[in-house]
């Protein structure tokens, strides 16, 4: 069996699965009304919570599951990219499981997992195809060549998709996480909506950038006023523009590489909205679509145990005292 540990922003999970990949646990705690005051991720905080709830939930994982830690084959986490308190405090506890355990232990990269999810098997990652990783720390759009390796094709110059909901959320006065706050005023509304900016210039062709976004809302938002029945129009104009940016230079990369599917994952990706963009996308453009589930979209052990089981078949994992993990928070750019 493997047990994983995702500790790379602001929640803290735990999943055990078997060698077959049978999921025989799996819990997470959201630290949201922690950062809420804050509008946003403390890394203080969030590592110390990280700290803080790491050996109870794991010893819930063993209690309810019946299993002790000589059952284990070895343990997965997250080592990269995400912020480096949150990184260390899992890297820390499972160091010092290892040191009385001597239990290997398996570095899993954050985006390579969030990939892993929206497919039901390693198999159906066909090499060519594009994975698109979209969430409040990352827009970025990767070929994958032989699974798990990813060549960076085009990401976001500025904000994260998931940041710039988050933004607009807060202009708006709307509590902290702002996607979700974001897509239910928008859910409803079947009215007008404003069109931000007219064009998006980026170095690359399929990058993409979201800071204009937010401006020429934030600019909205002021001439609009306070008025509670102006929100719907302002978050459904928030959510169609950067929603309509992802798809707009999503569906130039799909034109120019025709891969022969598109895996998509991350926070952003639970929006109903954007989904069924993606599914329009895909269905004209003849590209399979995999889409994480809704509940694996965040951040999840449940995708770092699958990840991690992988590697361990193939002998990447590192043995005690473990000199190779080491925190890497911008994993993509070392």
């Amino acid at each position: 069996m493997i047990l994983a540990l995702e500790t790379s922003c602001d929640d803290t999970s735990v999943a055990l699965v078997d060698m077959t990949g049978a999921l025989l646990f799996h819990r997470s705690l959201s630290q949201i009304p922690l950062h809420a005051p804050f509008g946003g991720v403390v890394p203080e905080l969030a590592s110390r919570t990280h700290a803080l709830h790491l050996p109870a939930l794991v010893e819930e994982c063993l209690r309810e599951t019946g299993r002790t830690l000589s059952d284990l084959s070895a343990c997965a986490l997250t080592i990269g990219p995400g912020l480096s308190g949150g990184l260390l405090a899992a890297i820390a506890y499972l160091k010092g499981v290892g040191f009385g355990t001597r239990l290997p232990l398996v570095p899993v990269h954050h985006v390579r997992a969030h990939l892993r999810v929206a497919a039901n098997s390693p198999d159906e990652i066909l090499p060519g195809s594009l994975g698109l990783v979209v969430s409040g720390g990352h827009t970025h759009l990767y070929r994958i060549d032989l699974w798990p390796n990813l060549a960076l094709l085009a990401r976001t110059t500025d904000d994260a998709a998931g940041e710039a909901f988050d933004k607009g959320a807060k202009a708006m006065g709307l509590p902290y996480p702002g996607g979700p706050e974001i897509e239910r005023l928008a859910s409803g509304y079947t009215g007008r909506t404003e069109r931000l900016v007219r064009a998006i210039h980026t170095p690359a062709p399929f990058d993409m950038s979201f800071s204009g976004l937010k401006t020429a809302f934030v600019a909205l938002v002021g001439r609009e006023g306070s008025d509670p029945e102006k929100r719907p129009f302002l978050a459904a104009s928030c959510q169609g523009a950067i929603i309509g940016h992802l798809i707009d230079r999503l569906g130039k990369s799909l034109s120019h590489y025709r891969p022969p599917a598109l895996f998509v994952g991350g926070g952003v990706a639970a929006n109903g909205a954007f989904r069924r963009a993606l599914e329009a996308l895909c269905g004209d453009l003849g590209v399979p679509l995999r889409v994480a589930p809704r509940p694996l979209c965040g951040d999840n052990a449940v995708m770092v145990a699958l990840m991690g089981l992988e590697l361990f078949r193939e002998g990447n994992f590192c043995s005690f005292p473990y000199d190779e993990i080491r925190p890497r928070p911008r994993w993509d750019e070392d």
